[in-house]
């Protein structure tokens, strides 16, 4: 099984995904990590060597070949995957929209703003204009994740019990 988190930067997919997965004894594995590891230099760099529409390329590449075919997978991805419906028929499991308010994202984002290239020219609400009714097509469930992470962990193991009849927790 393999269940995909979804959602803007800083709505938790790096942070919800590694705990989920320890919690439910899934691998974890984060696309953009992947990506980083394989072109062997940062997502920053990338887009300022190379600019968004090769990193685009890169992340369906990514996307497409580097999810193995077999096993247990929570995974986290980059936060613009939803901008190429294509995108939508790698994700063969169940793909979360983490939908986290734009107040939240601003404070989690804070820290991090000179560490997301995207970030830099482009505002929080503006992203959530753009995507959000991307981030809910390309789901198969939202979860709010406003609150701290065993709260939304808690969420998502309750709908994996109840649609798939199974305890994630042994």
């Amino acid at each position: 099984m393999k269940i995909f988190l979804i959602g803007l930067p800083g709505s938790g997919k790096t942070t919800i995904g590694n705990a989920l997965a320890k919690e439910i004894k899934f691998n974890y594995l984060d696309l953009d990590k992947i990506l980083e590891r394989n072109e062997g230099r940062l997502i920053e760099e990338i887009w300022a060597t190379d600019g968004e529409p090769y990193f685009r390329v890169l992340e369906k590449a990514n996307l497409k070949n580097q999810i193995p075919n077999q096993g247990n997978y929570v995974i986290a991805c980059g936060g613009g995957i939803v901008l190429d419906i294509e995108n939508k028929k790698y994700m063969d499991g169940l793909k979360i929209f983490l939908d986290t308010d734009i107040n939240t994202l601003k404070t989690r984002l804070k820290s991090e703003e000179d560490k997301r290239p995207l970030m830099k020219t482009v505002s929080v609400e503006i992203l959530h204009d753009v995507r959000y009714p991307l981030y809910k097509d390309f789901s198969d469930i939202i979860v709010t994740n406003n609150y701290d992470v065993n709260t939304t962990i808690k969420v998502i193991i309750n709908y994996l019990k109840a649609v798939y009849g199974k305890d994630f927790n042994n």
